[in-house]
């Protein structure tokens, strides 16, 4: 079957599983279409690594664009690994030329930012 690509934009792992989860309900109330293995290992990797719910992962994202001027790749992959601790936040922020220069109490700031959305 070919398939339209009605939208492309990046999405985070939560966003992911909220999208798949409102596809199986549609998928189950017509009882001919059933997910095939790749829609049910896909599934299974986002509910198995999702850190967070889809509407704080676009909080998370909306904020750390806004308030550090993020690229949304690295947003995106902030809220996917959900880092506790500054080093692992340096890791993913190390590529980017302005926010590597950010000190280890900004990043700590940054991580209790996200703490703060999560509740």
């Amino acid at each position: 079957m070919v398939k339209k690509i009605i939208k492309e934009e990046m999405v985070s792992i939560p966003e992911v599983k909220e999208i798949m989860e409102e596809l199986f309900e549609k998928m189950d109330k017509i009882e001919s279409i059933q997910p095939d293995p790749f829609q049910e290992a896909t599934y299974e990797y986002v509910h198995n690594f999702s850190k967070m719910n889809a509407d704080v992962a676009r909080n998370v994202i909306k904020m750390l664009v806004k308030d550090y001027s993020m690229d949304i790749e690295y947003a995106i992959q902030i809220v996917n690994i959900d880092p506790n601790y500054h080093q692992e936040l340096r890791v993913i922020l190390e590529k980017d030329v302005t926010l590597r220069d950010l000190s280890d109490d900004d990043l700590k700031i940054m991580i209790q930012k996200i703490r703060d959305l999560q509740q």
